[in-house]
């Protein structure tokens, strides 16, 4: 297990009974709402607090950071109400429970309003962000203002992948199992390229492991140009060698931005190898721990077996106890 330390789950999902009742009677209170914005399940226990409480201690988990940033699609109106009711469930639960600020990117004027309210008002300890909105990308240049109010209020961003990837079929499930991270995958990519270079302090938990993104550094790395930089017109929008990217100080600037994702554990169903390639593509301190529950895990004993998972991963005492919470104590005001 993860012994000796707190240990913080940061892929932990939750709705108030409010936003889980409309979204319920929009799918007809069948189980999946599947409309032309969203895939998602509908499971009582996203709503109920002690099921949430009763996993957590069943599994050893001591704090959960409270978010479900794809209903946000649905407005600023629903953003409030999960605002409002995470903050509700924070007072309620101190040191067990805590909210993140959830804001609508395709409404880029109304977004930090949202989130200052959510931040100052509320105390909602992070912002909880999709990947994309409808055609909005985390990139777009009308969410400058959202990006500055972040950064000025020193907040890190949770990532989730849009609960219905622009593009991705439902065939088989596959806008969960491939369509979701490679939509985190990209909007990694755009983050570095279109967000990361005019606001180089923000901090970014991507989530189940960053999609593909550990998978495909080398390739986003031979492939990186930053904007405005000087490169030879004859390897231009080609695939790069480390000796040329290193020629060049392009790694350099790609690890910059990179250095500003942490990557939390959930979304393997407890399969221990890609995790265990995480910790050594960027080292166990960018690592946090996540359940995705009570989607991935939903119960005590699925939960405990995501952390057994992360407690057997080749890693010294200290790397584990960093996965556990000791990173997430510093990204979040715990």
């Amino acid at each position: 297990m993860l012994e000796d330390t707190r240990v913080v789950d940061v892929h932990h999902h939750f709705l108030p009974r409010v936003v889980f009742d409309e979204l319920k009677a929009e799918a007809g209170g069948a189980r999946r709402l599947l409309n032309d914005k969203i895939s998602m399940a509908l499971t009582d226990q996203l709503h109920q607090v002690d099921r949430h409480l009763g996993a957590m201690d069943e599994a050893g988990v001591d704090a959960a950071i409270l978010t479900n940033s794809g209903v946000s699609v649905y407005g600023s109106d629903t953003c409030r109400k999960l605002n409002d009711g995470l903050a509700e469930v924070q007072r309620a639960n101190p040191g067990r429970l805590y909210g993140a600020a959830h804001v609508a990117l395709q409404e880029p004027d109304a977004a930090p309003r949202e989130l200052e309210r959510g931040a100052r008002e509320l105390g909602l300890v992070a912002v909880a962000l999709p990947t994309s909105a409808f055609d909005v990308n985390l990139d777009n240049p009308s969410l400058g203002p959202l990006w500055r109010t972040i950064t000025a209020l020193d907040l890190t961003v949770i990532l989730h992948p849009a609960m219905k990837p622009q593009g991705a079929t439902t065939d088989y499930g596959l806008e969960r199992s491939c369509g979701r991270p490679f939509d985190t995958t990209i909007a990694a990519a755009r983050l570095m390229y279109g967000v990361l270079p005019e606001f180089p302090s923000l901090r970014f938990v991507l989530p189940h492991l960053g999609g593909t993104a550990i998978f495909l550094k080398g390739r986003l790395l031979a492939m990186y140009e930053p904007p405005g930089w000087e490169i030879p017109a004859e390897i231009r929008q080609i695939a790069k060698t480390q000796r040329e990217q290193r020629a060049l100080g392009v790694d350099a600037v790609f690890e910059a931005g990179w250095s500003r994702f942490y990557f939390d554990t959930a979304g393997t169903g407890a399969w221990a190898p890609p995790v265990q390639l995480a910790a050594e593509v960027v080292g166990a301190s960018r690592l946090v721990f996540g359940t995705d529950y009570p989607l991935e895990s939903h119960s005590g004993a699925t939960m405990r077996e995501l952390a057994e998972m992360v407690g057997g991963l080749r890693l010294s005492r200290e790397e584990r106890q960093a996965i556990a919470g000791r990173t997430a104590a510093e990204l979040f005001p715990l």
